[in-house]
């Protein structure tokens, strides 16, 4: 299937709006883009991209394994792999000396990413390493819940200690459960353990969801940081606890200092983002979370000039890139229909009008499903037209009713 390949090519695997940010990156490079995933998403629609199905990377482990085997031997050169989602990067980690016959990765070592996906060990790395993070509790039986200190301070926020278990039971829009007092975070942890979900009790952050900021950055396998990138999330859905909806190019000195100490000293290595929210309590950037992979909003960096998956693709196949730490400022990424759920829910608590959040889309901007190079992913979300029938109405109950 994929034997005889002449000009440059990478693999990106999944193909949600991460992916096609990604595919974007490279295909504009001239680098031709197999992409692959188990269902068919938003990537799967762009020019960019000769799109593959693939099993179950985690359900259908030993399926997923022998598929790759079958269509990736015998190529005459490995190719560079690009990971958007944790379900493929959990993979290749675990399976990295088998994978690595067929292509090229830069990934940390397989005990660091674990204790980045397990969000208690992740925790402990950051306050061993002097970064600022929130109280953390681990809880995984009912005994824990004994353990639990009297002086939370509250509101705090109850999440998965690993995402897949999770998600299993909540669902991937959900990412936790806030908890305002004590009697509420009895009730919410006792309910969640009887499922058997492993949790971790964190103090929340505050301060508006503005203060969030994200350090991106690529290091190589030397340890070498190439190329650095900041951003600033303006709006958020889930509001307060969730994926950016609306972000921002910011160039933030102490965001890009403290996201260097975090990922130099756990020797991180590839492509990574940090979460951190400035405290209004005491100022301090703080640690939200560390994310192992390409970020959703990635493309954002390439618009603002400096292109990550090729900086990536260039390492592995050439090496010796270069730094590219460089960026404009002042360009959002938006994600309308995100922004659409999340102004309702900020309008609702006073946050927002509907003119400031009109005026707030003013300016230099990309949309996460639409270029004028590959438009086609901008219909599939639309559901080829479909999806337009149902705007003005949903405009009017979200945004309109008392």
């Amino acid at each position: 299937m994929l034997h005889g390949l002449k000009e440059p090519a990478a693999v990106v695997f999944d193909l949600f709006e991460t992916g096609l940010g990604v595919s974007r990156s490279l295909g504009q490079k001239g680098i031709k883009v197999i992409g692959i995933d188990y269902k068919k998403d938003i990537g799967w629609y762009s020019r960019y991209v000769k799109p593959y199905k693939c099993p179950h990377p985690v359900d259908e482990e030993n399926k997923f394994l022998n598929w790759l085997h079958s269509r990736f031997t015998g190529i005459e050169k490995k190719l560079p792999v690009f990971f958007t989602s944790d379900n493929f990067l959990k993979i290749f980690s675990k399976y990295r000396s088998f994978l690595s016959e067929y292509f090229l990765f830069n990934l940390s070592e397989h005990d660091l990413l674990e204790k980045i996906y397990d969000k208690y060990t992740q925790y402990l790395l950051a306050l061993n390493n002097g970064i600022p993070v929130p109280c953390t509790w681990k809880i995984n039986d009912f005994q824990d819940i004994d353990k639990l200190p009297h002086n939370i301070n509250f509101p705090a926020f109850i999440k998965g200690q690993e995402v897949n278990s999770w998600r299993k039971n909540f669902g991937g829009t959900l990412k936790g459960i806030k908890v305002n007092d004590r009697k509420e975070l009895l009730k919410e942890v006792e309910e969640i353990i009887s499922k058997k979900v492993p949790i971790i009790v964190q103090e929340i952050i505050t301060g508006p969801d503005t203060n969030h900021f994200k350090y991106c950055s690529y290091t190589d396998a030397r340890g070498n940081i190439l190329a650095e990138f900041t951003l600033r999330k303006i709006r958020q859905w889930p509001v307060h606890f969730g994926v950016g909806a609306v972000v921002e190019s910011v160039y933030k000195p102490e965001l890009i200092d403290v996201g260097r100490k975090l990922f130099t000293s756990i020797g991180y290595k590839g492509i990574g983002s940090a979460e951190f929210k400035i405290d209004e309590r005491d100022g301090k950037l703080k640690l939200i979370e560390i994310n192992p992979r390409y970020w959703q909003q990635n493309y954002l960096a390439t618009a603002c000039g400096i292109n990550f998956p090729y900086i990536n693709y260039f390492d592995l196949v050439e090496g010796n890139y270069g730094c590219a730490r460089s960026f404009k400022e002042g360009i959002k990424w938006i994600n309308i229909y995100m922004d659409f759920n999340a102004l309702a829910a900020y309008k609702k608590e006073g946050v927002i009008t509907f003119y400031e959040w009109i005026k707030s889309l003013k300016g230099k901007k990309i949309y996460h499903d639409f270029i004028w190079t590959d438009p086609l992913p901008l219909f599939y979300e639309i559901r080829f037209g479909k999806k337009l029938y149902k705007i003005p109405g949903y405009l009017w109950k979200k945004l309109f009713r008392k």
